[in-house]
C-alpha cells in the first residue's frame, strides 16, 4: 500500500495545532519557559486617617520583616496613596511611624503570587 505524501504534512499540521493549543494566551512566545512564573505584584498604600505619614516600607522574600534591611522611607500626605511594586516571588513589608519616633508592627502584604493588594494606614 502506497501513501500519499500529503498525509504526512496533514499529521505533521494536526500535531502542531494540537502543540500550539498548549501555549499560554497571555505570552505567544517560542522562548516560553516550561516552569511557570508568577506575574509581579504591587501594594496600593493610603492615607485617610493621618495628615502626613512616615512610611517605611521593603519589598522582601524573607519570611520575616525585621531580619530585612529597609528599602525605602517615604511620606504619605492625607489622602495620599503611593503603589510600591514587588517582584516576583517576594512580598511587600510597610510600618508606619508614631509620634514622638518609634514605629508600629510591620505588616505584611502578601504579593508573592502576582497579587495587587490595597491597604489603608
Amino acid at each position: 500500500m502506497k501513501q500519499r505524501p500529503c498525509g504526512r504534512a496533514l499529521a505533521a499540521a494536526a500535531i502542531l495545532l494540537a502543540l500550539a493549543g498548549c501555549v499560554p494566551e497571555r505570552n505567544w512566545s517560542p522562548w516560553t519557559p516550561w516552569a511557570w512564573s508568577p506575574p509581579p505584584g504591587q501594594l496600593t498604600l493610603s492615607n485617610y486617617r493621618f495628615d502626613r505619614a512616615a512610611v517605611q516600607a521593603l519589598v522582601t522574600s524573607t519570611p520575616d520583616c525585621d531580619t530585612a534591611e529597609p528599602a525605602m522611607l517615604f511620606e504619605l500626605p492625607f489622602k495620599g496613596t503611593r503603589v510600591i511594586p514587588a517582584a516576583p516571588g517576594t512580598d511587600i513589608c510597610w510600618r508606619r511611624a508614631l509620634p514622638g519616633g518609634p514605629w508600629t508592627p510591620w505588616s505584611r502584604a502578601f504579593t508573592a503570587a502576582g497579587r495587587a493588594v490595597a491597604s489603608q494606614l
